[in-house]
């Protein structure tokens, strides 16, 4: 039998289209908008992120409700990012290279990956790979390589601004809470379980938590809906110096919180990498749950979207 072979190559090309859009399904999707604005899709989960803009994830939503705040809160400080830990080894401001600077970016398949530039300062490039979970989930891997000819130590820490008026929680252990720079934000702590309710209303002067969680996530209540960020669990002694595995901000000058959560700190020779893998749950909340601090069920609830 003889198979003309332009229609066999026709045959497989289609294959491999359908293949795609099985991959690519309305449910499960990465998407480019633009050059530097790409869509990931997990049911009614929508991640924005601008590989321009320093690999910024721009707005994560829930059915069009945007849990994070935007530059028409601050022009500087918005979204979802990514810097080495501790901040003594470069102060302030982030590294440009690593923080702001164009990424490059590639999709495959369902995966984005951004990579940085080389910080000469830092002696660190970054990766970002971005892909959809199941529903209502959002995976993301962070690498940090160490490109400079000496050996570096370093933690991995992701900062993300989330929208005043929410709900802060997280089960913590018995190490007291901490600080760092600025005065306290009043958290409660009630049964293994840390609390911040923020006001509407921006404190008198920036604030500033550390705390050391015991199960590897942490959740923000809004409106009705839950935000929860899954993360290897760190001991105390595994942590950068003069950090926390969970950090609280509460700003002074714009109307945002960060959630910000840090991994462990280890060595990398020159040309190593470390490799550290946060999962984000959005959820709505059932109507029966108060959200309220010190709420059982909340905690409950919380607990079974992580396991």
């Amino acid at each position: 039998m003889c198979f003309n072979l332009s229609f066999i190559v026709s045959v497989y090309l289609i294959f491999l289209h359908s293949f795609y859009l099985s991959a690519q399904s309305p449910e499960r999707s990465v998407v480019s908008m633009s050059e530097f604005d790409y869509s990931i899709r997990s049911g009614s989960l929508r991640v924005a992120v601008d590989p321009g803009d320093g690999g910024t994830i721009d707005s994560l939503s829930l059915g069009g409700y945007e849990f994070l705040t935007g530059k028409d809160v601050h022009p500087s400080f918005y979204g979802s990012t990514f810097w080495p830990s501790p901040q003594s080894d470069w102060n302030w401001p982030p590294p440009p290279i690593l923080n702001v600077d164009p990424y490059t970016a590639s999709v495959d398949r369902d995966t984005l990956t951004m990579v940085s530039g080389k910080d000469e300062k830092t002696g660190f490039q970054f990766t970002k790979k971005l892909f959809p979970g199941s529903a209502g989930r959002i995976e993301l891997t962070y690498l940090i390589s160490n490109v400079s000819d000496v050996m570096k130590k370093v933690a991995p820490w992701e900062i993300t601004r989330v929208r005043k008026g929410g709900l802060l929680f997280f089960p913590v252990g018995n190490n007291p809470l901490g600080r760092k720079s600025f005065g306290p934000v009043p958290v409660g702590v009630g049964n293994g379980v840390a609390w911040y309710k923020d006001p509407a209303e921006r404190p008198a002067e920036n604030l500033l938590t550390t705390a050391d969680g015991t199960e590897g996530w942490a959740a923000y209540a809004i409106d009705g809906r839950l935000f929860v960020k899954k993360f290897p669990n760190v001991k105390p002694d595994e942590l950068a110096p003069g950090e926390g595995e969970i950090i609280v901000y509460v700003s002074a000058v714009a109307d945002y919180v960060e959630l910000e959560v840090q991994g462990r700190y280890q060595p990398l020779r020159p040309g190593e990498s470390s490799n550290w893998h946060v999962e984000w749950i959005v959820a709505n909340i059932p109507a029966d749950l108060k959200i309220e601090p010190g709420d059982t069920a909340l905690v409950d609830f919380a607990r079974k979207l992580v396991k």
